[in-house]
């Protein structure tokens, strides 16, 4: 038993126990740092798990999902992992005549919604889109990490992290309150990370089990917010690897099965054909495009970087358009409360808007934006920045020195 670790009939029997567990000033009670520790220890004797949760998340963290989770850990190899999203984060809901979209019940989705099943935690993953009748697979050293980019969304980091919570034992977090999550009473831990930007955080840890049960996220810039719930959970549950494998069969027979590794994302390859609808509600499709250079800049109201990247290019459009290049802005993952029209217009971005971009992250394996691609006028990739370069200056320098080739090589 860990130095660190209290009695635990102090922390459970009585009000009286539960007043000293939260009287920081007492000698025997625990510390936020403490009842981390304790978490960490818990999860370190984990073998296996398995849970349900639910992710509400806005601006840089907007998504809203349900479903439910396997995992597998072994000492000294990473954490295998089995995750349902629903619904799919690539599923448009076809609203019915006088009635709300499916999934728009706060906290509810329909369990007949399409669901995006992601694996992973070594070097093999795989994804099943439901929404799209697609199963792909690939490695990340072979460059598909893409499969799993929405896991976060699901697998609790702290669960697959050999050395979890460690920012925030770097930052410090108090012990404030006790809460029930999920029929499950917990301690309430309150603190601040620089992680991803300055932010307040709160970790709800069992006060029985010592397992995470809630993680709440809100930046202090008003970017973005999320809550994460585990809604139930079974502990070294007798899970095998063959639990935790997508099975193809339970797509449609004619669905798409892609090896994403042998499918590259580079300079000198088509680039991948969609069709996206604009601000003004009508439908623009890039092949229909063929004949000009496009330039595709992927970005979000809530990315610091994608409006240094805007002002950056802003006067590109005007100074490139007569040489026959588009210049297109492509929103995606943007919070539904934020009008991305409106905020490109006070960055200064004067090219079309196309919404609703995540739709094609896969197809462009993206993660995350900001990110720039370059078409030429025969529909071939001629420049990839996924990500873009860190400098806002030097990006729009190579943007401008591929445009000028492609000018200039043009017949």
């Amino acid at each position: 038993m860990r130095r660190y670790r209290t009695n635990r009939a102090s922390r459970t029997a009585t009000a009286t126990g539960v007043a000293a567990v939260l009287c920081l000033s007492c000698e025997s009670a625990p510390t936020g740092r403490d009842r981390l520790l304790d978490a960490a220890a818990a999860i370190e004797r984990l073998s296996s798990l398995a849970y349900e949760y639910a992710y509400e998340g806005t601006g840089s963290a907007a998504g809203s999902y349900t479903g439910r989770v396997r995992l597998l850990r072994a000492e000294g190899e990473p954490s295998v992992y089995w995750a349902e999203l629903r619904p799919s984060p690539s599923w448009i809901p076809a609203p019915r005549p006088g009635e709300p979209p499916p999934g728009d019940a706060p906290g509810e989705t329909p369990a007949e919604t399409p669901a995006l099943i992601v694996s992973g935690g070594g070097d093999y993953v795989a994804a099943r889109d439901e929404a799209l009748a697609r199963f792909s697979h690939g490695t990340i050293s072979g460059g598909s990490g893409h499969l799993v980019a929405n896991a976060p969304f699901a697998v609790l980091p702290a669960f697959t992290d050999p050395q979890p919570f460690q920012a925030e034992l770097a930052s410090g977090l108090e012990l404030v309150s006790r809460e029930t999550i999920g029929g499950v009473l917990c301690d309430v831990l309150r603190g601040r990370t620089t992680e991803f930007g300055s932010a307040q955080v709160w970790w709800h840890i069992g006060v029985e089990d010592d397992l995470p049960r809630a993680f709440r996220w809100e930046a202090d810039d008003g970017s973005g917010t999320l809550a994460f719930e585990i809604r139930s959970i079974l502990v070294d549950t007798r899970l095998t690897p063959d639990q935790l494998a997508i099975r193809v069969d339970l797509l449609d027979p004619a669905s798409e099965v892609i090896d994403e590794d042998a499918r590259p994302i580079e300079p000198g390859v088509p680039a991948p054909d969609w069709t996206l609808e604009t601000e003004s509600g009508s439908s623009l499709r890039l092949s229909a495009l063929r004949g000009d250079i496009v330039v595709l800049s992927f970005g979000a109201s809530w990315c610091a970087p994608c409006r240094d990247l805007a002002a950056a290019y802003a006067a590109f459009p005007e100074r490139w358009t007569a040489e026959g290049v588009r210049f297109l802005n492509l929103s995606a993952w943007e919070s539904p409360e934020v009008d991305p029209g409106t905020v490109a217009r006070e960055w200064g971005l004067d090219a079309p808007l196309l919404l609703r971009a995540e739709r094609i992250a896969y197809d462009y394996k993206l993660a995350s934006v900001p990110a720039l691609f370059v078409v030429d006028a025969a529909g071939d990739l001629a420049l990839v920045r996924n990500p873009t370069l860190a400098d806002p200056e030097a990006q729009a320098g190579e943007l401008e020195r591929t445009l000028r080739s492609l000018i200039d090589t043009d017949p």
